[in-house]
């Protein structure tokens, strides 16, 4: 099985429950380095990655993108268990895959806690992002 290309789609800054809409807002301010946080962001959706196991699913269940905001402690373990903010590209064709994918990102990220970040950014950058999982841009 291929495993899945991960996009890392939006971030949330301090460990107070921020809201996910709030993190382009407060990085636009400059509150956050845009480039410290796309390589924090990126190096969590590398780990994730290789954890993730493509379901076996048609291939027009691999069309479904699946989005979770995933809570960290600042020692890398899982605050809570992985939620799922959405999915798209989910039709009447494929919508009885669209289980199968968001609990095959779940998994992935249950797999791979702890997440080995760097420390000095959990509270501005990763105590709380969102990981989008495209499959069907497997590598």
């Amino acid at each position: 099985m291929k495993a899945g290309r991960f996009l890392l789609s939006a971030l949330c800054l301090g460990a107070a429950a921020v809201s996910l809409a709030s993190c382009a807002a407060d990085l636009a301010r400059g509150d956050v380095d845009p480039v410290a946080a796309d390589r924090v962001l990126a190096s969590a959706a590398d780990q994730v990655r290789r954890c993730y196991r493509t379901p076996r699913v048609a291939s027009a269940g691999k069309q479904i993108v699946t989005r979770l905001a995933v809570r960290l402690n600042a020692d890398g373990s899982l605050a809570g268990l992985p939620v799922i903010v959405g999915q798209t590209g989910v039709t009447d064709a494929n919508k009885d895959y669209a289980e199968a994918m968001a609990e095959a990102a779940a998994l992935a990220v249950i797999r791979c806690a702890p997440l080995h970040l760097p420390p000095e950014h959990y509270a501005r950058i990763w105590s709380l992002f969102e990981l989008k999982f495209s499959p069907r841009r497997a590598a």
